[in-house]
């Protein structure tokens, strides 16, 4: 019953975690066309890099949520020990996994060529995701840099330097509205400027881990198991790309229903 009782703790936080990333998407998004973008005037140059990058984030952030890159998602492992197979001793699995996966705590199963765990799409970046997570953090990169420009580009235009320091800083803002010096568009697109600097800051830090972990097999920032093969220092950035997205590499950021042909040898499951 206790176990039980964690497991429905930790559905219902991956839960909410799921629904605060996607509400803060939304947010951002909103604001951005309807507020900042529509006050420049430049909705023009804006829109499409806004809608583009944002519908391929939404598209593999959901992926990295739903897809299944842990031992089960193989099927059936053998009753004894094989090539392949190793046993691992934890309650989430207490049995034979694949010899390439590693255990993750949070999850309590094994994760096939573990990244790590991902707490915003609280779920493991491994084998499945792993080419979903890459487009992800790309399009992140894209989106919020695109929000950026057309920050920087209010800022320059509507603060004064006196009021520039205040207007970014969010939590001052949010009690101005209360306390009635600021309107409420004012408050929201202080809170926009903030979250949008940051998450361009967190897509920068995310995508050089990602491209040390690839081309250098270096795992920064996390116990990454090397999704490299052995001899990833060997390899052209080109060969390394298809040996992790296969050689159709380009379809992942063109069609959101494309799967690698490892994704389609061992099955792309969902968690739930």
């Amino acid at each position: 019953m206790a176990d039980e009782g964690q497991q429905m703790k930790t559905i219902v936080g991956h839960n909410i975690v799921v629904f605060f990333t996607f509400f803060l998407i939304i947010f951002t998004t909103a604001v951005q066309i309807f507020l900042i973008q529509a006050e420049i005037g430049l909705m023009g140059l804006f829109l499409p890099p806004t809608m583009l990058f944002g519908s391929m984030m939404v598209i593999n952030y959901w992926k990295c949520v739903k897809i299944d890159s842990s031992s089960k998602s193989v099927g059936k492992p053998p009753s004894v020990q094989t090539d392949g197979w190793r046993y691992c001793p934890y309650t989430g699995c207490s049995g034979s996994v694949p010899v390439n996966s590693r255990h993750c705590h949070q999850c309590n199963v094994c994760v096939i060529q573990r990244d790590h765990h991902c707490h915003f799409t609280a779920n493991c970046i491994g084998q499945n995701t792993l080419p979903f997570f890459m487009v992800l953090i790309l399009s992140m990169f894209g989106l919020t840099l695109t929000y950026c420009f057309a920050n920087i580009i209010y800022i320059t235009t509507h603060e004064t330097p006196g009021t520039l320091i205040l207007t970014v800083v969010a939590p001052i803002q949010v009690l101005w509205y209360f306390l009635g010096y600021v309107t409420l568009s004012h408050c929201l697109i202080s809170l926009n400027i903030v979250i949008s600097f940051g998450a361009l800051m967190g897509s920068i830090v995310l995508n050089y881990h990602e491209y040390n972990l690839l081309f250098h097999n270096k795992p920064y920032l996390t116990k990454s198991m090397p999704i490299a093969s052995s001899g990833v220092l060997k390899m052209s950035k080109l060969d390394r790309i298809k040996e992790v997205y296969g050689k159709k590499w380009y379809m992942f950021f063109i069609d959101p229903t494309h799967q690698s042909a490892i994704q389609k040898q061992f099955g792309v499951t969902k968690v739930m």
